[in-house]
């Protein structure tokens, strides 16, 4: 019995080790990687989403060049240089950013099998995720049907009727975009602030917001220097321009962090609608960056023209150049060092820009409280200010002037062309900027100290 018993015993572990249980051999997969030139066309356009077919057997790699950002499984853009993909991921899709680029590359890897793509890059004739042609419909818009936006806090007006049909209708306009909230703000102890603000909440971290805004008031009447405007197609119409472009892309779009566009009442009085918004900042909410955009109309790669132009007033205006300058302030040095390779990252590898003499971009750390970034940077919010009103003529006279008209800035940029094309240069420089902060780890302001 006993005897009968070992045998018994023998046998069990000799099965169990022939059926692999104490541990089973791994097989050696031999790689195969698949990357079909029928399948990825060798050509994209700019400003939209690119496709990769890859056909692997093993996970592999995508490493990329500038001009593009990944899109992961959740629809949230990537700005890492290169990204793993399991081997039943057969597409990958990339934003094909809308530089001044010839062609981006993708090196995709599985196992010792490198295959490349490079993809030859066209403009888009559809309208991309953000484009500075559909932004000067908005301005064209705004100027046409929303003008004398004058807060209401002011005494020396209408009251500021305008400027609360002008904020209501831009209310309805975001909430067609798609944004999960968006509101009106009716602070009780600030009533006049009415500030236009969309959200659309963080799918990882939702009590921090990455914020985009201009002022959406216009200098009334009797404002200095210039006597007020109607228009205010410069200051800020163009920058409720360029927010509301920013807009209509990140209300669609999913992000890691809560997303926030904002058109700020009462700027022209000293930043009151802005200052309102932070100051009534729910407790648990932190902003993570600021872009601001105040007088942003003239700007790479707009050239200054080259005869005088005679302006609604008489004034002669002849400019040299239309400078864009970028402004960083709200973090501890090294953060705002990196805020400041960011920028110079997105203008000269991932955009191309080529600037010259006459229409420069620089970036600076540099604070001042000329706008509304001053209320964010003020507590602590890093920011990012965007100014180019097309040089120091361009600026004086349309400051708080009736020459401030949508028809003079459209002449000083050469025509409509002209100025959809600064504009473009603005919002694709934004939405890269924006999904840089999205993606940046250990990232805060001075508000955390």
């Amino acid at each position: 019995m006993h005897r009968m018993r070992s045998v018994l015993l023998s046998l069990l572990l000799v099965t169990t080790v022939l059926s692999g249980c104490y541990g089973e051999e791994e097989v050696s997969v031999t790689p195969d990687l698949v990357v079909d030139e029928s399948l990825n066309p060798m050509t994209a356009p700019r400003g939209q989403v690119y496709t990769i077919s890859v056909d692997s057997n093993v996970p592999y790699t995508i490493e990329r060049t500038p001009g593009a950002f990944f899109i992961d499984e959740f629809g949230v853009f990537r700005d890492a240089m290169t990204m793993e993909y399991d081997a039943s991921v057969k597409a990958v899709e990339v934003l094909v950013l809308d530089s001044e680029l010839a062609s981006i590359s993708f090196n995709i890897t599985a196992g010792d099998i490198v295959r490349n793509l490079t993809v030859q890059l066209e403009d888009s004739e559809e309208l991309m995720l953000v484009d500075g042609r559909r932004a000067y419909q908005t301005i064209d818009m705004l100027t046409s049907s929303y003008n004398d936006r004058w807060c209401g806090s002011a005494s020396v007006h209408e009251g500021g009727s305008a400027y609360e049909a002008a904020a209501e209708a831009m209310a309805e306009n975001m909430r067609s975009m798609g944004f999960d909230f968006v509101e009106v703000t009716r602070y009780d102890d600030d009533p006049d602030q009415l500030n236009v603000v969309g959200y659309n909440w963080g799918r990882v971290t939702p009590d921090e917001y990455i914020v985009v805004g201009g002022h959406f008031d216009i200098a009334y009447l009797f404002t200095p220097p210039g006597g007020g405007t109607n228009e205010g197609a410069n200051d800020d119409t163009s920058g409720s321009t360029v927010s509301l472009e920013m807009a209509q892309a990140l209300a669609q779009m999913e992000f890691d962090h809560t997303v926030v566009a904002g058109l700020w009442a009462c700027e022209e009085e000293g930043l009151l609608g802005s200052r309102a918004y932070v100051n009534h900042l729910p407790d648990n909410v932190s902003v993570r960056a600021y872009l601001n955009f105040d007088m942003v109309s003239l700007n790479y790669p707009i050239v200054p023209l080259s005869e005088p132009l005679i302006g609604p007033g008489g004034e002669l205006f002849s400019a040299s150049k239309y400078d864009w300058t970028i402004s960083i302030a709200g973090a501890n040095q090294s953060n705002m060092e990196r805020m400041h390779d960011w920028v110079g990252t997105i203008i000269d590898d991932d955009l191309a820009y080529q600037p010259t003499d006459a229409n420069p971009i620089s970036w600076q750390i540099e604070e001042s409280c000329a706008s509304d970034h001053c209320a964010f940077f003020s507590e602590g919010y890093p920011t990012f200010n965007f100014f180019s009103p097309g040089g120091d003529i361009s600026f004086w006279q349309e400051w708080h002037s009736p020459s401030d008209t949508l028809e003079f800035m459209t002449a000083k940029a050469g025509g409509q062309e002209g100025m959809e094309s600064g504009f473009n240069s603005l919002v694709w420089s934004s939405l890269d900027l924006f999904v840089r902060v999205d993606n940046a780890e250990d990232f805060h302001g001075t508000w955390t100290e």
